[in-house]
């Protein structure tokens, strides 16, 4: 009998086949889920998270009056998407409202980058110029903070006339002409927003401040009011109102002192991390001689922000009037470090005439009088009515304390130390 031996072979192969995939079978139903693993991995933990969701935070936490965090937020968004204007102008106009004027320049700078024919972004440009213009004042950068204005004017005019009808682009116009002291086409402008859309907060907020140039406090504060109305957690249009309140208190009508109290404590707890209005809020305490109240506000505020040198100079001055000498000198020894720091108050204020060179020397005032009760006149004493005295020779207060503390230990009073630069 002839046998085949080749379909044998085949059949064997056939088995061995049918083995090898029943085993493999096996094997797949066995290890299935880790299989499945390696062939489609997991979701991440978490989502990955779009501009948009960030843009939708920032709105919600700017609603709540959190501007520090929405500006956070923004800054997430526009990570992902480097070239949207309108979150980078909410972003810019969120940091010069508390307080970041450098930074919402920078982002103001990157809108126009994005979109150099944006009408908001020239105009987002404009307010973080014009914010940052009052900072550089406030550090003693004249020269700079009036390059800054100019600037700031620039900027503006092109946001007008790449949209006439952009409401704020007219609103930001008109409060920079009245920085500049053009009254005249600052009241113009400023209707010309207004006749746009009367009922946006920064038309309202510009209103407020170009009525302040023109003396009208009352008007202004009305302005403000309706801002608030519309926007009722932008911390910083407490900030403008407490203002103006207390211009009208010291001017005709001293029983808005308590008003503008109240304002200035209403915006710090809208929000209680910006130092200004603590400060504003403590210093008004003191002014109406509630030197308890004001220490426990600028305690607070000299927490919030241990480099912010005007709420240390307040509460020092408080310390003074409570008797606290020790915690008084202390306090005033800081902020006259942190003016010097800020803007090297000493040699500046020997020329200029500012506010804040005017607080330089009544700290030092005060300073000389504090150590003067501890009986500290020589040489602590003496040396803080002399710094006083080189920067405003005329002042009666160092005059008086140099003076007292001269008599004080028995030697004939010295003359008045001459000025340098």
């Amino acid at each position: 009998m002839y046998y085949d031996h080749s379909r044998r072979r085949s059949s064997l192969r056939r088995v061995l086949i049918l083995l090898i995939l029943v085993g493999a079978g096996v094997f797949l139903i066995i290890n299935q889920n880790d299989v499945r693993q390696r062939i489609i991995p997991l979701p991440t933990p978490t989502a990955t998270r779009t501009a948009r969701s960030y843009i939708v935070e920032a709105e919600a936490l700017a609603q709540t009056g959190d501007l520090k965090k929405a500006s956070n937020a923004y800054i997430q968004a526009v990570a992902l998407e480097p070239t949207n204007v309108d979150a980078l102008v909410m972003l810019s106009r969120l940091l010069a409202y508390t307080d970041r004027t450098s930074d919402a320049v920078q982002w103001a700078e990157r809108a126009v980058q994005a979109a150099p024919g944006s009408a908001p972004a020239q105009a987002a440009l404009a307010l973080a110029l014009s914010f940052d213009y009052n900072n550089l004042l406030l550090r003693g950068r004249v020269a700079e903070a009036e390059k800054t204005l100019q600037q700031a004017l620039t900027v503006a005019k092109n946001a007008v006339i790449l949209d006439p009808k952009y409401p704020e682009g007219q609103a930001y116009l008109a409060e920079i002409y009245a920085e500049t002291d053009d009254l005249e086409n600052a009241a113009v402008t400023i209707q010309k927003a207004l006749a746009l859309d009367a009922n946006r907060t920064e038309v309202l907020r510009a209103d407020g401040s170009v009525l302040e140039s023109q003396g009208k406090y009352t008007d202004a504060a009305e302005a403000y009011r309706q801002a608030i109305a519309r926007a009722p957690n932008v911390a910083y249009l407490y900030l403008q109102l407490g203002r103006a309140y207390r211009t009208i208190a010291q001017v005709r009508d001293p029983s808005l002192w308590q008003t503008a109290l109240d304002t200035f404590k209403k915006g710090a707890q809208v929000d209680p991390t910006d130092v200004r209005l603590l400060d504003e809020w403590g210093w008004m305490h003191y002014q109406l001689d509630e030197y308890r109240d004001a220490q426990e506000v600028l305690e607070n505020a000299v927490t919030v922000d241990p480099l912010a040198w005007s709420p240390r100079s307040h509460l020092a001055a408080t310390y003074f009037q409570r008797t606290q000498y020790e915690d008084a000198i202390a306090s005033f020894k800081q902020a006259l470090d942190l003016m010097n720091q800020t803007f090297d108050a000493d040699h500046y204020c020997v020329t200029a005439k500012t506010l804040s060179c005017d607080r330089l020397t009544q700290a030092y005032v005060t300073l000389g009088y504090a150590y003067r009760q501890l009986k500290q006149c020589a040489p602590s004493g003496l040396g803080a009515f002399r710094k006083a005295l080189i920067i405003r020779p005329d002042n009666p207060g160092a005059q008086g304390g140099y003076n007292l503390c001269a008599e004080d230990l028995g030697t004939i009073v010295p003359k008045t130390p001459t000025p340098r630069p």
